[in-house]
């Protein structure tokens, strides 16, 4: 049998091993998707989960947020955060959690967290200097935070192949397919799925180095990704295929000067590690 063949299954199983996402945190994603949450559910969903609450405030009283004041209540951090922001921060927290577990992440997994935290970051905020309204923007820093899922599971599970490979001045997503069967973004997929997380958000991490933009209701969420994809790949000098990425479209779509874009990536720059250590932490 082939070895890619041996380990398209491989990982197939794997993903099918995996461990499901917190009851709180897959309850609290239905009743946002619903739109019909009541604050009061939110705050003792939460609440009922000790570990996970910590760590929300933790994180909504870090630099990254930058609040006038202390939050001290989880209330508080949904008052002022706002429960979908809320709720991208418990999604990140609890899909660390799970791919860590009870591991010393890598220096390759945290190389990997950091550039999603940081196209999290820059999606967000194309998004909202873009216009495309709340729910996109909020949307744009889940996708983001969780397009690269498939990789961080590849490094953790196939450390060994994998960190060779990451490391290697060749294509990437070819090499994966090559390899595994599939390439990060269909795994990562494939793990949104496993996952139970909203269909939007599956497409997209599953699109995010499609040759060109979807179109229908996920077409500005996939744009806002793979532009801060974009950005911060060109930042650390990897190699990017040509066809990773829809350039033309992306140009045409993403109206943002080159003051604005400069001034975008600074703010996250000045503050993605603190987040990164906290969701690692």
């Amino acid at each position: 049998m082939p070895i890619a063949v041996v380990m398209q299954r491989e990982v197939e199983a794997a993903i099918k091993a995996l461990q499901p996402l917190p009851r709180a945190v897959m309850r609290l994603v239905e009743l946002l998707e619903s739109e019909t949450a009541v604050l009061g559910e939110v705050e003792a969903l939460l609440k009922a989960e000790p570990v996970l609450c910590g760590k929300v405030l933790q994180i909504a009283n870090s630099a990254y947020y930058g609040l006038p004041r202390a939050v001290c209540s989880i209330y508080q951090a949904l008052m002022l955060l706002g429960v979908h922001a809320v709720r991208g921060i418990v999604l990140g927290v609890a899909a660390a959690s799970t791919l860590r577990g009870n591991r010393v992440v890598s220096s390759v997994e945290r190389e990997l967290w950091r550039h999603s935290v940081t196209v999290a970051s820059n999606a967000q905020r194309i998004a909202r200097a873009c216009r495309w309204g709340q729910r996109v923007a909020e949307d744009a820093y889940i996708a983001g935070l969780l397009h690269d899922i498939g990789a961080m599971f590849l490094a953790a599970r196939f450390s060994g192949v994998y960190h060779s490979l990451i490391r290697a001045d060749e294509d990437r997503l070819s090499v994966e397919r090559e390899l595994f069967g599939y390439d990060h973004a269909d795994i990562g997929a494939m793990i949104a799925e496993h996952w139970k997380l909203p269909e939007r958000i599956v497409r997209v991490i599953g699109e995010h180095h499609a040759p060109c933009l979807p179109e229908g209701d996920i077409r500005l969420l996939t744009a806002a990704v793979m532009q801060a994809d974009l950005w911060d790949a060109e930042k650390r000098g990897a190699p990017v295929s040509t066809s990773a990425y829809p350039r033309a479209e992306l140009s045409e779509l993403i109206r943002v000067d080159d003051s604005a874009a400069a001034e975008i990536r600074q703010s996250v720059d000045e503050s993605v590690d603190t987040l990164c250590d906290l969701l690692l932490g």
